[in-house]
């Protein structure tokens, strides 16, 4: 008898999985990409007329090869991937939903938003368009007022009810380019009248209008938009990249923006909603904690100010650039760290609530996980250090999923 070879299945190279390890990774990494190549291009001359000498004087690879490159990868075609995202979000949305985040959720998203505007307008008043220190009150609008809903979801899992996870829609609201861009837009003056800036509000309203619509009418149209977002990440990814000149990242002011920017998204983030979840809804604080990363989605902001006047002074390609860097930088620090802080402040409740302290854990936790009070706590009541370890957190942290390990399974049956 012949020995009969048995081929390997090829199951690719795990793009996808690569880009899931990292925080924000599907926006991230081609966020990154796109600006590389953008870079090069730019300063190597791509497109210049003849005879020019200086660097810099070039067009980024998208807008040479034209459409549809150009609007598929370059920052033209922006807007129709925040319209489709935002019709995407709106199927996702039940009206039950607003019932769930009244219990609860809306405490802390306003807990954060208020003071995130009050500030943001302030240093508009005091500062004007420049703002201080390099940071302009545009780029800082767009951080103080942004949650990243998704990144939400993942970092609440183990500890999360019916009223947390009800959260996630209106955050998912809040954080998209609506309420930023009617707020920003009553300080300044486009080019555009009341009337045309009052229709560009509705053209932001109404995809997402049109999804809570349809979406509700039929869990067909839910089930087919739902991973929509998921999809248009990747490609805004590259749009917002190939707006950032790599050469001016690293000036000084701009590291010192990315610093101050991130110290005072934390602050506004952090401790007015930590104090309400804490001790006015008290709850072990990790809505509030966990809700303290940056959206993709602010990134695309900007770019709707190009043009606008704010008392004289105009809102130029120059600023977005260097707007969309500190947002992209301040992205990747606070979704990376966003989940750690999460699990320090949710380690120091449960240190601090042993034994006799129990009993609040037991309220909050046992009738929604009691699997993790198991996972916590040993037998006594006393608080497990290494926790972690134990199977309830290794099934959730795991970096595959259950559905991932069950298709590797059957493949390679």
């Amino acid at each position: 008898m012949e020995n009969e070879v048995k081929k390997k299945k090829f199951n690719g190279i795990g793009i996808w999985k690569f880009l899931n390890k990292i925080p924000a990774g599907t926006m991230f990494v081609p966020l990154v990409i796109s600006a590389i190549i953008s870079t090069l291009t730019i300063e190597f001359n791509l497109g210049a007329p003849s005879g020019s000498n200086g660097f810099g004087n070039g067009v980024t690879l998208w807008q040479y090869l034209g459409n549809p490159m150009q609007d598929l990868f370059g920052s033209t075609g922006q807007m129709l991937l925040i319209g489709l995202m935002l019709f995407c979000t709106g199927t996702m949305i039940k009206p039950h939903d607003f019932v769930e985040v009244g219990k609860r959720g809306i405490w802390i998203i306003l807990a954060r938003l208020i003071p995130a505007y009050v500030i943001s307008a302030i240093v508009y008043v005091v500062c004007g368009l420049n703002g201080f220190i390099g940071l302009d009150f545009i780029t800082l609008t767009c951080i103080l007022t942004s949650a990243n809903a998704a990144l939400y979801m993942g970092i609440v899992q183990p500890y999360a009810d019916e009223s947390d996870l009800g959260t996630f829609p209106i955050m998912l609201i809040c954080s998209m380019p609506l309420l930023p861009f009617i707020f920003i837009s009553s300080f300044g003056e486009g080019s555009t009248s009341i009337t045309q800036k009052i229709m560009q509000i509705f053209s932001l309203l109404i995809p997402f209008l049109l999804g809570f619509l349809l979406g509700n009418l039929d869990n067909k149209i839910r089930e087919v938009f739902k991973g929509g977002n998921t999809i248009i990440l990747p490609f805004l990814g590259f749009q917002f990249g190939s707006t950032i000149n790599l050469t001016k990242l690293f000036d000084a002011q701009v590291l010192l923006s990315v610093l101050i920017a991130t110290l005072l998204f934390w602050a506004v983030t952090m401790i007015i909603p930590y104090i309400v979840d804490r001790f006015a809804l008290k709850r072990p604080g990790y809505a509030s904690i966990g809700s303290s990363s940056l959206a993709g989605v602010a990134l695309s902001i900007p770019a709707m100010f190009l043009g606008f006047s704010f008392n004289g002074e105009t809102y130029t390609q120059d600023m977005i650039s260097r707007s969309v860097a500190v947002l992209a930088i301040v992205l990747l620090i606070t979704n990376i760290l966003s989940p750690f802080f999460t699990k320090w402040s949710m380690n120091f409740y449960f240190k601090t609530h042993q034994k006799e302290k129990m009993e609040e854990p037991k309220r909050i936790f046992e009738a929604s996980h009691p699997e993790l009070l198991l996972a916590v706590y040993d037998e006594k009541g006393n608080y497990r250090t290494h926790h972690h370890n134990h199977n309830y957190f290794k099934n959730i942290f795991h970096i595959k999923s259950h559905k991932e390990n069950e298709d590797e399974n059957n493949e390679n049956k």
